[in-house]
């Protein structure tokens, strides 16, 4: 350990991190930023610290994403959690004088001056005079961007070890989409992982437009269209929702809401910016720095191939049915195993969800699968908006594997067994299969108005019902498909 490098530091940090947070929680006009929907699991982690019921495996929390989300804000938000606390939050107000100690540490600053994290906290401990295993005191640390220390993983098993016996230390932690990934086989079972995403619909109407969030209906909608019994229920539940519906959509969501968010809705920073291009260009950016930082680190391509990423991104972007062969072919890569590469670290950093195709029957043994974007604002941004005739429909199966990740991945009381897509000609979008293994087969799109690839899919697939997403009204077809308004979906 050089203790004279992290001695500097250590200063420098201390003197330079007000403005670095403030920087984080203001917009221009010194507004508090808006907080993202999972900032009120951090308010209860933080609870937990205070009032000494965090449980071991929630002393350490990962909180993996891609860039421009807000990982950062959150972290900055917490680190300023007085600010953010309502009259609701009595509790930690009311025990927030315990805190004695709060870190907010952007980890690639460590990285660039060649200091571990292992250093750096054994300094901690020594100018602060405690130790891990027995802190006397409550303390918060929050760790942005911590996969930029190669040894990230051995540190916090480490803590984790440390700290047994008492809870009085909490550690926040961000990184990459593949923090899981890297993640040692140790620390699987000494963290809890909390998996971030870009906006839904919802989360954007309240923090851009500050218009309420209707969490009962959207929860009952959700149970509707994804838990019911057949068809019938499912028309039937939904009409007796029709007039709620129509009555939010027409009262509280602005003209244009639903077109700006797909096409750039889905990253906190843009909701201040009112140049659409501008926006655009931002998410471009995003993409572009995961290239330039996560990619690279996730696996070591040679730099003429690594250039063909965004040939990559743009002709996924502006396809339906992916060829591999019409891609090597495309973009000159002579190896299929450099192209199944270069898929895999698209799907590893985040930015690509990989659907596989349905069942064993269809006789292929190399299946191709579906290729989809985390959200429909990168799709967009990609192709700057002009999608490729009959394509734009592309953004409303981006959309549902979002939500598919965000809602049904992370909500307990729905059991989901997976989700993939019907390979053959004429096919569904989706089949959402549930816990109990039977299906619902799903097709998006805008103006959606037939139901013949359902039909076609429900023949070979065994189903409760189909979902037909993007049709003018609500209609049940042969008492075994129902015909849904985009705006349900959204209300998911």
């Amino acid at each position: 350990m050089d203790r004279a490098k992290i001695e500097q530091f250590y200063a420098r940090w201390k003197l330079t991190l007000p403005q670095r947070i403030e920087g984080y929680i203001y917009d221009e006009e010194r507004g508090l930023l808006p907080q993202r929907f999972i900032f009120n699991k951090f308010k209860e982690a933080v609870e937990k610290l205070l009032t000494g019921k965090l449980s071991d495996i929630e002393k350490i929390i990962l909180i993996p994403g891609i860039r421009g989300i807000g990982k950062s804000t959150l972290l900055a938000q917490t680190y300023m959690l007085e600010k953010f606390l309502a009259p609701e939050d009595k509790n930690i107000i009311g025990n927030i004088g315990k805190l004695d100690d709060r870190i907010y540490l952007d980890v690639s600053q460590l990285h660039a001056e060649q200091i571990s994290l292992h250093d750096f906290f054994s300094f901690y401990e020594e100018i602060n005079g405690f130790h891990f295993e027995k802190p006397g005191r409550k303390l918060l640390f929050l760790l942005d961007e911590i996969h930029f220390d190669e040894n990230w993983g051995l540190f916090l098993k480490n803590i984790y070890d440390r700290t047994k016996g008492h809870r009085d230390v909490l550690f926040l932690v961000t990184g990459s989409s593949a923090l899981q990934i890297k993640m040692i086989a140790d620390l699987g079972r000494r963290s809890d992982v909390w998996e971030f995403y870009p906006m839904t619909f919802d989360e954007y109407i309240l923090l851009k437009y500050n218009k309420s969030y209707l969490s009962d209906l959207s929860s009952c909608i959700r149970d509707i269209l994804f838990k019911s019994l057949n068809a019938s229920e499912v028309f039937k539940l939904l009409f007796e929702k029709k007039k709620e519906i129509d009555s939010y959509f027409a009262n509280e969501i602005p003209h244009m809401a639903e077109k700006d968010f797909f096409e750039f809705g889905s990253f906190p920073f843009t909701l201040k910016i009112n140049n659409k291009q501008k926006a655009v260009e931002k998410i471009k950016s995003v993409i572009d720095g995961i290239i330039a930082k996560d990619i690279i680190i996730l696996k070591n391509f040679k730099t003429h191939t690594i250039a063909k990423i965004s040939d990559l991104l743009y002709l996924l972007a502006q396809s339906d049915l992916i060829s591999y062969n019409k891609i090597r072919e495309t973009l000159k890569i002579s190896r299929p195993e450099t192209l199944e590469s270069l898929i895999e670290v698209l799907v590893l950093s985040g930015l690509v969800v990989k659907v596989k195709t349905y069942g064993t029957s269809y006789g292929s043994t190399r299946k191709t699968s579906k290729l989809l974007f985390v959200t429909p604002s990168l799709r967009s941004a990609i192709l700057n908006n002009n999608y490729p005739t009959g394509l734009e429909g592309k953004k409303l199966e981006d959309y549902f594997v979002l939500i598919f990740q965000k809602i049904f991945m992370e909500k307990h009381a729905f059991k989901i067994g997976g989700l993939s897509y019907d390979i053959a000609e004429g096919g569904a979008d989706f089949v959402l299969t549930l816990g109990d293994n039977s299906n619902i087969v799903i097709e998006v799109g805008f103006n959606k108005e037939k139901s013949r690839q359902v039909h076609n899919t429900m023949k070979k697939v065994k189903s409760r019902y189909g979902l037909v997403f993007g049709s003018s009204e609500i209609e049940l077809v042969k008492d075994s498909i129902v015909k849904v308004p985009l705006k349900y979906l959204l209300m998911v």
